[in-house]
């Protein structure tokens, strides 16, 4: 006579995805800002600005394992390509994009992976360059 293994319940569904990796590490950066270029402790390489982008302000601001980051620069690219340029940057790390609602005149865009969040908000200079702002919030722990 043949024994069976005792019978267990099957996986049921997909297994659920790990969450991607933080864009930021503890310990996070003291608060500061700079005019003109990147402040000390703003995640360039996670949120890298297109080329030839003339950096106005940036800033960062910790809170236990959140850093909210604010930046403002010019491009020469049109609005497409910078909100473009940073679709596809934040894509490949897990952000979903999604339009958000904006003043006459300009374009922002909501991305959304886990717990982290950005808004991309563009409008065209009187000479036809791209001013846009990012404000977001990024968190030192996956998901």
């Amino acid at each position: 006579m043949e024994v069976l293994p005792p019978v267990s319940d099957a996986p049921r569904g997909l297994p659920l995805p790990s969450p991607p990796a933080a864009l930021v590490s503890l310990p996070l950066p003291a608060t500061a800002s700079a005019q003109g270029k990147i402040v000390d402790g703003f995640p360039a390489a996670a949120l890298p600005f297109p080329d030839e982008s003339i950096v106005v302000f940036t800033g960062v601001s910790a809170a236990d394992t959140v850093l909210q980051v604010t930046a403002d620069a010019i491009s020469e690219l049109s609005r497409d390509s910078v909100v473009g340029h940073f679709q596809q940057r934040l894509m490949t790390v897990g952000f979903w994009s999604e339009a958000a609602p904006a003043a006459e005149g300009r374009r922002a865009v909501r991305f959304v992976r886990g717990s982290d969040s950005l808004t991309l908000t563009t409008s065209t200079t009187g000479t036809g360059s791209t001013r846009f702002t990012l404000l977001g919030s990024l968190h030192a722990t996956a998901g």
